[in-house]
C-alpha cells in the first residue's frame, strides 16, 4: 500500500514536474498575452495543476516571474563566477545569446513589462536581473581589462552597456530583423550572428592578439 500523502503537499515524484509545467505555461502565457493580463489560474490550467501549487511553490504570480528570471540569468551567472577570472568574453557572449535565443521571452517582457510605460515588473526585473548580473559583468571586464583583454582606456561600466546592446537587441527587435533582413535567430545562422557581434566588441575594445586575424 502507498503512504498517506501529506496535507497539501505534492508528491515528491512529481512535484518536479509540477513546477517545471507552471514554468512552461507561464512563459508561453505571458509572452503571448502579456504578465498583466495573465491570472494565475490561467497559468495553473494551462499546466493541468491548480493555483493552489503556484502559491506551494512560486507564493503568488510575481513569485513564478522570479523564478523563471532565475532560471533563465542562472547559466550566466555561474559562468561568471565559476570562472574567477578566466572567463573569455568570447564564451559569455555566446552563452548570453544562445540563452536569449532559446527564451524569446526575455526580450518580450522586457520591453513590454520593464521599458514602457509605467514598467509594471522595472522594479522586480532590477532588483531580480540588473542588479545581480550587471557588477559581475563590469567586474569580469575590468579583470579583462586588467589583463590586457581589452584596452586600457576602456570604462568597462560603458563596456558591459555596449556587450548587453550587442547581446540583446537582435532579440528585442526580432519581429523586424527576421522579415526585414532575413536574419534567422537560429541555427547556422544564429551563430554566424554571435561570431560578428564578437568580432565587433573584441575589435572595437579589445587588444588584439599576437597571430590573431586582423
Amino acid at each position: 500500500m502507498r503512504e498517506p500523502r501529506a496535507r497539501g503537499r505534492p508528491a515528491a515524484a512529481s512535484g518536479a514536474e509540477v513546477r517545471a509545467a507552471l514554468l512552461q505555461a507561464a512563459r508561453r502565457l505571458f509572452l503571448t498575452h502579456g504578465y498583466a493580463k495573465v491570472t494565475a489560474r490561467q497559468i495553473a490550467a494551462a499546466a493541468q495543476t491548480t493555483p493552489a501549487m503556484i502559491h506551494y511553490y512560486f507564493t503568488d504570480k510575481d513569485g513564478l516571474f522570479r523564478a523563471m528570471l532565475d532560471e533563465a540569468i542562472q547559466p550566466v551567472l555561474q559562468l561568471v563566477e565559476s570562472g574567477e577570472g578566466t572567463v573569455e568574453l568570447e564564451q559569455l557572449m555566446q552563452l548570453q545569446m544562445q540563452l536569449n535565443a532559446a527564451n524569446p521571452w526575455i526580450a518580450t517582457l522586457i520591453v513590454n513589462e520593464v521599458f514602457a510605460g509605467e514598467g509594471r515588473l522595472r522594479g522586480l526585473f532590477i532588483k531580480q536581473v540588473a542588479s545581480r548580473v550587471l557588477p559581475r559583468l563590469i567586474a569580469l571586464l575590468t579583470r579583462a581589462r586588467a589583463a590586457g583583454r581589452l584596452r586600457a582606456d576602456v570604462d568597462p561600466r560603458l563596456a558591459a552597456l555596449s556587450l548587453l546592446s550587442l547581446n540583446m537587441f537582435p532579440f528585442i527587435a526580432r519581429s523586424v530583423i527576421v522579415p526585414v533582413l532575413e536574419v534567422k535567430l537560429e541555427g547556422a545562422e544564429l551563430q554566424a550572428l554571435i561570431t560578428h557581434n564578437i568580432g565587433v566588441f573584441m575589435r572595437g575594445l579589445g587588444v588584439e592578439r599576437v597571430g590573431e586575424t586582423p
